[in-house]
């Protein structure tokens, strides 16, 4: 008897849990229907395809409600939202956000409760369709990205389509979770690129045997070769095993770029070097084209005279490519390393390893983050500068760690403010980069003057506390398969370089670096992009320094 009401509580646990995000009447695929996000929001009313779409009304977990149309898990259309406090909106909607009579999005503060309905929370996702864990499905995504078609283990493995949350769309061969095989994107902006992927990477064209391109010398299946991709998208010199790069090799990609060292089933693994196109190197251990161990150049000491009184950084560079509850991004985790790099360098402070945290992938959970965060800036001092530099995937109000469960787990960006504001340094500077530093390698005399004078314009400036973001928060923060990083991550580290430096002294302060940002990462996008600055900030206080 005992063990009889054990096993019916535990069914009864099992029930509620799967019930907590399902259909709970009619129907959810094509009709009319109720559902229960896993937020525990409930929604009533149409759906097609097994999404939310057509008329409806959703009560969410803070109380309001939303009664009008919807389009693919959206508000979207005419529709009114009363807020918890009872005031109400009413008027057009797109991909839920309110809308001016001129067509134009609302900011978030025109609505004294929040303009934005959406918040990744209270929103439909998981699998909506079919079989998504060894079969064909849908699975939609917090972010409102979907993809539909073959599963593998739970990832996108096979055929199958990825509808981006910017309206960019991929139809092609998925290689757990990734692009890889043939296929074609589709932009929003009309135009396409079709030809062949790899791990996310278009490389151009279909691959040709022999000529200009394909394996040019030595054997390129098992043994010692040279192999050019269409277009000069990359070349690859060296072993290979099953026709893909294993052993001792190096790549030269189309942008400058190359890498050299240990290579295992077409991936950086091992003990190898990326020499960026703007000088930079990163060395370290590679695996499965991940960098797991960085070595940089040793740091030089603070000059004895100035120890005492001179301002330190502290620092904590999170990137997070391998996701499972989001679509996965190719270039979060190089982008943390990168800008690791440049903080090892005179430009970006020389810090010390007991200055720096760097939390990539596996390592970077909500927990982990929270704790590294308070544990380093909890150690600075009245003169110092606290820096928190975030690549990955954001929802509304938060940031998204690697055991982000497509509900749980986000890191609120209160949470973070609450932790700066609270650590004592003068200085505190979150850049945000939700979707290349210079040469680390110059004269000794160089390198010295370089340090010394960025911690001496550090000392001159103003307290304060600056959010630099990569993008609005409608937009969605853009990687580039040419500059093989994210957008803004790379005119951020090129403006700190130097590049951002506009009056020639040598410095680059704040408002010079935000300029340089947002004008290329506007340009670059065709305005796709639109980065932004927030806080009680000085403009001129210093960043980095050039020579």
């Amino acid at each position: 008897m005992r063990s009889f009401l054990i096993i019916s509580v535990l069914l009864l646990v099992f029930n509620l849990q799967f019930i907590s995000a399902q259909c709970v009447s009619g129907d959810c695929q094509n009709g009319t229907g109720k559902y229960i996000f896993p937020s525990g929001a409930s929604y009533e009313g149409e759906f097609l395809n097994g999404e939310v779409h057509g008329h409806g009304t959703c009560h969410y977990t803070d109380g309001s409600i939303y009664d009008g149309q919807w389009k693919y898990r959206f508000p979207h259309g005419l529709g009114s939202k009363l807020y918890a406090d009872k005031e109400m909106w009413t008027g057009d909607w797109i991909k839920g956000r309110p809308i001016s009579k001129e067509g134009k999005m609302f900011d978030e503060s025109f609505i004294s409760k929040g303009a934005v309905t959406y918040d990744g929370t209270d929103i439909q996702f998981g699998c909506i369709k079919g079989n998504c864990t060894l079969g064909i499905g849908t699975y939609a995504y917090a972010d409102g990205s979907k993809y539909e078609g073959q599963f593998k283990d739970g990832k996108r493995h096979g055929w199958g389509a990825f509808y981006y949350h910017n309206g960019d769309k991929y139809v092609g061969d998925f290689n757990l979770n990734f692009e890889e095989g043939h296929g074609t994107i589709y932009y929003q902006n009309g135009q396409l690129a079709k030809g062949s992927w790899y791990k996310g990477e278009y490389l151009g064209d279909q691959l040709v045997a022999k000529g200009s391109v394909g394996c040019i010398q030595g054997d390129c299946l098992s043994g010692i070769g040279k192999f050019i991709y269409q277009d000069g998208a990359m070349t690859y010199d060296g072993s290979f095993a099953d026709g893909l790069p294993n052993g001792l090799g190096k790549c030269t990609y189309s942008n400058g770029e190359i890498y050299e060292g240990e290579w295992k089933n077409g991936g950086f693994n091992g003990k190898g070097t990326l020499h960026l196109n703007d000088g930079t190197k990163v060395s370290g251990l590679w695996l499965n084209g991940t960098l797991v161990n960085t070595i940089a150049e040793e740091a030089p000491a603070i000059p004895e005279a100035s120890a005492k009184n001179a301002p330190q950084v502290w620092a904590v560079v999170i990137g997070v490519s391998s996701y499972e509850h989001m679509h996965t991004l190719k270039y979060s985790d190089d982008d943390a390393y990168k800008v690791y790099a440049f903080l090892k360098s005179p430009e970006g402070g020389s810090l010390n390893d007991s200055n720096i945290k760097v939390l990539v992938d596996d390592t970077a959970t909500r927990e982990g983050i929270l704790d590294a965060l308070s544990s380093t800036f909890s150690k600075a001092g009245p003169n110092d500068l606290v820096m928190m530099y975030f690549s990955g995937h954001g929802l509304k109000g938060s940031f998204l760690p690697i055991d982000f469960d497509g509900s749980n787990n986000k890191v609120f960006h209160h949470e973070i403010t609450e932790i700066l504001e609270s650590s004592p340094a003068k200085f505190k500077l979150c850049i945000a980069d939700a979707c290349h530093s210079g040469s680390l390698y110059t004269e000794k005399g160089a390198m010295r003057n370089a340090f010394e004078s960025y911690y001496q314009a550090l000392a001159q400036s103003k307290p304060g506390m600056a959010l630099i973001m990569s993008s609005k928060s409608e937009e969605t923060s853009l990687e580039s398969n040419n500059l093989r990083q994210g957008v803004f991550s790379h005119f951020l580290l090129r403006g700190l370089k130097g590049e951002a430096d506009h009056n020639k002294d040598h410095t680059v302060v704040l408002q010079e670096l935000f300029d340089y940002i947002c004008h290329n990462v506007k340009e670059y996008t065709s305005k796709r992009q639109s980065p932004m600055i927030r806080g009680d900030y000085d403009p001129q206080m210093v960043i980095s320094v050039s020579k």
